[in-house]
């Protein structure tokens, strides 16, 4: 098992997107980060669990957009197979569903594309945390400024946590009328 690092040790991320370019380019961003290392990029979501299985992976950043919607799978297999490898999605146009199956499959983040490298930076500490990071580019457009700290606790429930949820799906569904979410059809 993956064990995560406390303050001021290295984060190690598995970068999972199936065109080779944009995994490449990640992986570059990546590596600029202070206190990350990339161990390890793929091309196919299903190449992650040989991954995790063999070295120690905290956190898998994961492109949605793979037509099968493995990616989903993937991030479900991980929680529910006992490593603490933590998972942070990108998406580039995300539907209320798509937001929603993420962080019930387990994610500790979602993105989108268009988000900075401050933002990707942040969802990856996050993470490694076990904390839930939501894009402040989709709050900000909701909201019309960029609130700071969109950060929620997963494990070991606090006393908000329920509340928490209620504000997040309050949240989706003000971004689905406001046009910022798309509906599945």
């Amino acid at each position: 098992m993956s064990s995560h690092n406390n303050a001021g040790s290295v984060i190690r991320v598995a970068v999972v997107n199936e065109s080779g370019f944009i995994c490449e380019g990640l992986c570059r961003v990546l590596e600029r980060f202070e206190q990350v290392q990339v161990v390890a990029s793929v091309r196919c979501p299903h190449q992650l669990d040989v991954i995790t299985r063999t070295q120690p992976v905290d956190v898998a950043l994961i492109d949605a957009q793979f037509p099968s919607q493995a990616g989903f799978e993937v991030t479900r297999r991980l929680r529910e197979s006992g490593l603490s490898t933590r998972v942070v999605i990108i998406s580039v146009n995300p539907s209320l569903a798509e937001v929603e199956r993420v962080l019930q499959a387990g994610a500790h983040g979602f993105l989108l594309r268009e988000a900075g490298v401050d933002e990707l930076e942040v969802a990856l500490h996050a993470a490694a945390k076990g904390e839930v990071f939501l894009c402040p580019t989709i709050l900000q457009r909701l909201f019309g400024h960029k609130p700071t700290d969109m950060l929620w606790q997963r494990e070991g429930d606090t006393p908000g946590a329920e509340q928490d949820r209620a504000a997040l799906h309050d949240i989706l569904e003000k971004a689905l009328r406001s046009g910022i979410l798309r509906q599945e059809q």
